[in-house]
């Protein structure tokens, strides 16, 4: 049950379970006060009106309780009552409540300059010597187009920072093999499989529609038979087979546009997707 603090009127005591309590708070509260018999008819009439009226109370309630009492967005509404507390006995209609809290001056942020270097990074291995600099570095400028494909397969986690060039051949190697045997998978499906299967149709309705509604300014995806269409449909559908359970979530064609635009190759956007 909730009740009026006798020593703080901004403050609500909570009190153990009573099977009266719901009923005893809302008259603590105030709620609903406007008289038993009218109300009913009220309610009867109209009934949103009625009860968003009643329950819109509890936000001044919370207004109350964070605000001070000599803040002036305590009393921005309504009247001030003898107990210096501003009065909300009139509700001239529902309103959004913004919250009052200052945040303080807005710090002044410039942007760095964007990585433009990778091969000073790399040591003769091609191991990434300093990725937490290069983080920074994105972090505050970005990176220039031109090094984004290789810079967003160590950011996205398709390779490892400290890979050798070596190491990323295998691994580029062994990824495609991995890709090309899910992507058969669900290619191998004939229509009579995929009647039967309600959650891969549901999934390509879904991936159809998205992908048709990518955005055609693009070049890369400009066109209704473009090849850069059919390569976002086909990893769309391989994520599938990656990740059966989740399949696909409306938007993920969003997330892998400019994956697939950057890196101009299917395998690897796939693996940034991931």
């Amino acid at each position: 049950m909730l009740a009026p603090s006798p020593v703080d009127g901004r403050l609500f005591l909570a009190y153990p379970h009573d099977p009266g309590a719901l009923s005893q708070s809302f008259d603590e509260l105030q709620l609903l006060d406007d008289g038993g018999s009218d109300l009913v008819s009220r309610f009867m009439q109209d009934p949103y009106a009625t009860t968003f009226g009643g329950f819109s109370k509890v936000t001044n309630f919370f207004r109350g309780a964070l605000r001070p009492p000599d803040s002036p967005l305590h009393a921005s509404r309504g009247s001030v009552g003898p107990n210096g507390h501003a009065s909300m006995d009139e509700e001239p209609g529902f309103e959004l409540i913004t919250c009052g809290a200052e945040l303080g001056p807005r710090p002044e942020v410039t942007r760095g300059k964007p990585l433009d270097k990778w091969e000073e990074f790399l040591d003769a291995e091609g191991r990434v010597e300093d990725p937490e600099r290069i983080k920074a570095i994105v972090f505050r400028g970005g990176i220039i187009p031109s090094l984004r494909k290789e810079a967003w397969k160590f950011l996205l986690g398709f390779y490892p920072w400290n890979s050798t060039t070596k190491e990323r051949e295998d691994i580029l190697r062994t990824k495609t093999d991995e890709y090309f045997r899910m992507k058969v998978q669900w290619k191998s499906v004939s229509e009579e499989q995929e009647m039967r299967n309600s959650l891969l149709k549901g999934y390509r309705n879904l991936i159809e529609r998205d992908v048709n509604r990518t955005d055609r300014h693009n070049t890369f995806f400009s066109g209704n038979d473009n090849p850069g269409l059919t390569l976002l449909h086909d990893v769309l559908m391989t994520y599938c087979m990656y990740n059966f359970d989740l399949g696909y979530v409306q938007g993920m064609s969003d997330l892998l546009a400019p994956l697939l635009f950057v890196t101009q190759n299917e395998v690897e956007s796939f693996w940034c997707l991931t």
